[in-house]
């Protein structure tokens, strides 16, 4: 499940919790556009992260598929920390 972006007006910097009727609901100013550019932004982001470790488990199955179990788990829980820490800095 995505993590929700915060979103943050370009006028007034305020949470965008609510967006009814396109506009800030602090300041008033008009959030249509900017929203839209923020979400494409975290689409393009989710897309790309998926794409590194779709190639990144085929890669790793590549590789490891001559090691024992112990060493393959290993690899594979190594590689998964690393796209952890990679995608987790995409959302804070």
């Amino acid at each position: 499940m995505p993590l929700r972006t915060k979103i943050e007006c370009p006028k007034c910097e305020a949470d965008l919790v609510v967006k009814r009727g396109g506009v800030c609901p602090n300041c008033g100013a008009p959030i249509n556009e900017h929203v839209a550019r923020v979400r494409a932004r975290e689409r393009r982001i989710e897309q790309i992260v998926a794409i590194v470790a779709t190639l990144l488990v085929l890669g790793l199955y590549l590789v490891t598929s001559g090691f024992s179990l112990v060493e393959g788990i290993a690899v594979y829980a190594a590689a998964g920390g690393a796209m952890y820490l990679l995608a987790r800095r995409t959302f804070v």
